[in-house]
């Protein structure tokens, strides 16, 4: 085991290594790469892509795409890539765009080391956990013990967010499904751990941490809620004539 692990630590260095010397390499045009785009672009990437805020925005034309009906949501905004170039650069300058361009990428890379640096770890907690399953298969006679399911706490918990969640489901104006949040204050990082499938990582070393907070893509639903079927995740209402 220790071997498996050694080789590991060795690929995460290598790669660490990979990314550090693609960051001093010839540093990219960044603002030519983002000024010599094209095409519309939607409001929540013009806010975030050219630095801007809906009080920039409503000084510029836009095309309103993406209407199917009633019940899927209001039609998008959409704002021309030259247009927003133009009001970026009237905002913040040349200079101020091409600072805020290099902080971005700079997070990019940050981000990219800790998502390399979590997937290593998941690599490592993967072979430890297949190796331990092996022992207690027999290799060592049995004295090793494979990892269990959900402790009945966190069982419960899941139950109970489920719960939440249901209330908070419900549709807009629209008709299109209304966007809810739920949040579980107080959380220790071993139920953290637990909830996301890997109650073996208590120190999160497997998890991306952006900012304040450990998050998790693409988990499916039903394992977080810890559901069988479809049926449990619907929620049904009455129609009023």
């Amino acid at each position: 085991m220790s071997s498996a692990v050694s080789n590991i630590n060795q690929q995460s260095t290598s790669q660490n290594t990979k990314v550090a010397a693609a960051a001093a390499a010839k540093p990219r045009d960044l603002f030519e790469e983002w000024a010599s785009g094209g095409g519309m672009v939607s409001t929540k990437e013009a806010k975030k892509d050219y630095f801007l805020s809906t009080d920039d925005l409503s000084y510029l034309e836009c095309t309103h795409l993406g209407y199917m009906g009633f019940g899927c949501g209001p039609p998008m905004k959409c704002y021309n890539h030259d247009d927003l170039v133009e009001k970026s650069i009237s905002k913040h300058g040349r200079a101020g765009v091409v600072k805020k361009l290099e902080a971005r990428h700079k997070r990019e890379m940050n981000k990219r080391l800790r998502e390399e640096k979590a997937e290593q770890a998941r690599k490592k907690m993967k072979t430890i956990t297949n190796t331990a399953d092996e022992t207690a298969d027999g290799v060592d006679g049995g004295k090793s013990v494979k990892a269990v399911g959900d402790t009945q706490e966190i069982k419960k918990l899941r139950a109970a967010l489920l719960r939440m969640t249901k209330k908070k489901m419900s549709f807009e104006m629209s008709g299109a499904p209304s966007r809810w949040r739920v949040e579980v204050p107080g959380t220790s990082k071993g139920t953290f751990a637990a909830l996301m499938g890997r109650p073996n990582d208590v120190n999160l070393d497997s998890f991306v941490k952006t900012g304040a907070y450990h998050t998790v893509e693409r988990y499916e639903v039903e394992t977080l809620f810890g559901t069988k079927n479809e049926s449990q995740l619907t929620k049904y209402f009455k129609r009023e004539w």
